[in-house]
């Protein structure tokens, strides 16, 4: 939220105070400064009526880091939310040392500290957490310990709706830069799966554009069902331009957490 200096001070009252204040004693003063103090103190201080907790995230890229929230259908975790991260110099290093050596493992996740997602993504954006080669929550091995991340950039943000309706079609967010791309399937209501997708694009031009993200349609039936990959293509949603793809590896699957 943006305080308008013009919200607390209008030109009528500002005279009927200018007036006045000859008028107030010491304590009458002194009210009003603590008045208007927590009148601004409150009006930048947005209300999440979310409870601080871990949001686990998984991580993609060796150019630029990437971050999605692992979601669930309840609050607090009831969010889809792709980041873009800053590391370190060093800690960056030794993520990316860590993947070159490990060529066969996909997975990367981090276990940040205890915070209230929205605001974290909207406000705060620096965060102390631990990364792990692997699933956090499933014997993954800590390679970073509370090292401290920068949220560089909200790629993608959307709070569950229990009353959106399910797309006809498989939809999935693609977002990503020149050099690498990644597919993200779009999750809608309960019960769902969370997919995510390394890609490369036949035409990376197409990721020269000023969004930060862009809806596939995937001609495939939404039934909780992967997409097949029987024809490397989709269109762009809302227009009549095709992506096609390279090649795709499936980087992680999960359905218990959608249930």
């Amino acid at each position: 939220m943006t305080l308008r200096l013009n919200s607390l001070f209008n030109y009528p009252l500002f005279l009927l105070l200018y007036l006045n204040f000859a008028k107030m004693n010491y304590k009458s003063i002194c009210l009003l400064f603590l008045l208007f103090t927590f009148k601004i103190i409150s009006a930048q201080q947005a209300h999440y009526p979310d409870k601080p907790n871990i949001h686990g995230m998984l991580l993609m890229g060796m150019e630029t880091i990437y971050a999605e929230h692992l979601p669930m259908f309840h609050q607090p975790h009831d969010y889809q939310i792709i980041l873009e991260l800053e590391f370190s110099k060093a800690d960056l290093e030794q993520y990316r040392t860590s993947r070159l050596a490990f060529p066969e493992e996909f997975v990367y996740t981090i276990e940040p500290e205890v915070f209230v997602l929205p605001e974290m993504v909207n406000k705060t954006k620096v965060f102390k957490a631990n990364v792990y080669r692997g699933h956090f929550e499933r014997g993954g091995f800590k390679l970073l310990d509370s090292i401290s991340l920068k949220i560089k950039q909200v790629v993608y943000y959307k709070q569950f709706d229990k009353d959106n309706p399910r797309p006809v079609d498989l939809q999935y967010i693609l977002f990503g830069n020149m050099k690498e791309q990644f597919l993200s399937h779009l999750i809608s209501r309960k019960p769902d799966f969370h997919e995510v997708l390394s890609v490369k694009l036949s035409d990376v031009k197409q990721m020269k554009t000023d969004k930060s993200y862009q809806l596939l349609v995937l001609k495939e039936r939404e039934n909780r069902v992967p997409f097949s990959w029987s024809k490397s293509k989709a269109m762009i949603l809302g227009t009549k331009r095709p992506v096609s793809f390279i090649n795709h590896k499936q980087l992680y699957v999960e359905f218990g957490d959608l249930e």
